[in-house]
């Protein structure tokens, strides 16, 4: 039992000291992203015509970072500004793989096969490309939710609007009611003053402006590096405990099995529900378990569906869409791996 306990310790914290700071790190260029550059940016991007919009979703994920936590919320941005929804899907799979700290991550995950970072990019965006293809096929205006076009979450921009309409109310207000009475006790005085700093603060100068974002930046990022941890936290060690707790001849009966060992790595990524920033970590220590295509199914399954991404599909999308998705996308990788697999390794 010690001897378990100490390799389950090693384990358990050998995965979060290294799968940490590429988690930090993406949250970080994720939370960038979405204060400096507005989602009426990103919708310019993507063009009307389907060639060149599912072009654009393949590939913007690279010149903006963003982790599946993100992208499902930045896809029902671009559905509601009017963008495909094949293509918006197709942003959602492929983002988090093209993600320059994804890439980076696995090559450190992997530097013995560093051409697993390459297949993991080339399996994910082929296999993404091909689900948006297919959804060209789907019934429109059958997908959204019924209260879909009432639900407007706020945006950085909004809060910063609201705040300085609330400040500008208050503040005339203040001033109307310092006109009208003619005492102007102190404490009606200060509150003036309090509201005329506010309003003096609130002014949309450049450098009031960017430490309201930086303030931001880093909020969203605390926000996001913490709901994304828990998910490492709790893969790190699922993954510490199977590692220790279960057999060796268990992994041995699944490996002799490439459809077996697929399915299950497939599932593990599921329930791990692990940050694509980070998750190549979790991959490498089955490894020595499982074949190598297994392992790129963990590194590409996972980021397109998990537990938290079916969540947030929920709240976006009819339930019987989310499931026809899910499956689409779970056969979709479990197909496209395998031949790929079967062509190019």
């Amino acid at each position: 039992m010690p001897e378990r306990f100490s390799a389950f310790h090693t384990i358990f914290t050998g995965i979060l000291l290294q799968a940490l700071p590429f988690l930090l790190l993406g949250a970080l260029l994720s939370s960038a992203l979405r204060v400096f550059v507005s989602d009426s940016t990103l919708i310019k991007l993507f063009p009307k015509k389907y060639g060149i919009g599912f072009a654009t979703a393949v590939f913007a994920g690279f010149f903006f970072p963003v982790c599946e936590c993100a992208a499902v919320p930045l896809m029902r941005s671009l559905i509601k500004k009017g963008v495909d929804m094949p293509v918006a899907v197709t942003f959602m799979l492929a983002s988090p793989l093209i993600n320059p700290i994804s890439i980076l991550s696995t090559l450190y995950a992997f530097p013995q096969q560093p051409m697993a970072a390459f297949y993991r990019l080339c399996f994910g965006l082929i296999i993404s490309l091909g689900i948006g293809l297919l959804l060209l096929f789907y019934p429109k205006e059958k997908y959204l939710r019924d209260d879909f076009g009432s639900y407007q979450p706020e945006t950085l921009q909004n809060r910063q609007l609201n705040t300085v309409n609330r400040l500008q109310y208050y503040t005339e207000s203040a001033a109307d009611a310092t006109v009208m009475s003619a005492e102007g006790s102190r404490r009606t005085l200060q509150a003036v003053m309090h509201i005329a700093a506010g309003r003096t603060a609130a002014k949309s100068d450049r450098h009031s402006e960017l430490l309201l974002k930086m303030h931001t930046l880093l909020m969203h990022t605390c926000s996001e590096f913490f709901t994304a941890g828990h998910f490492l936290i709790i893969g790190a060690c699922i993954t510490a405990l199977i590692r220790t707790a279960v057999p060796q001849s268990f992994f041995a009966m699944a490996s002799r099995n490439t459809g077996t060992s697929l399915l299950l790595m497939m599932l593990f990524a599921f329930v791990f529900s692990a940050c694509s920033t980070s998750d190549a970590l979790i991959a490498r220590s089955f490894s020595a378990r499982f074949p190598f295509i297994a392992i790129l199914g963990f590194l590409v399954y996972g980021p397109m569906m998990d537990i938290k991404n079916l969540a947030m599909l929920l709240t976006l999308f009819k339930k019987r869409f989310v499931i026809e998705l899910t499956a689409l996308i779970t056969v979709g990788n479990f197909i496209g791996i395998s031949l790929l697999s079967y062509l190019l390794l």
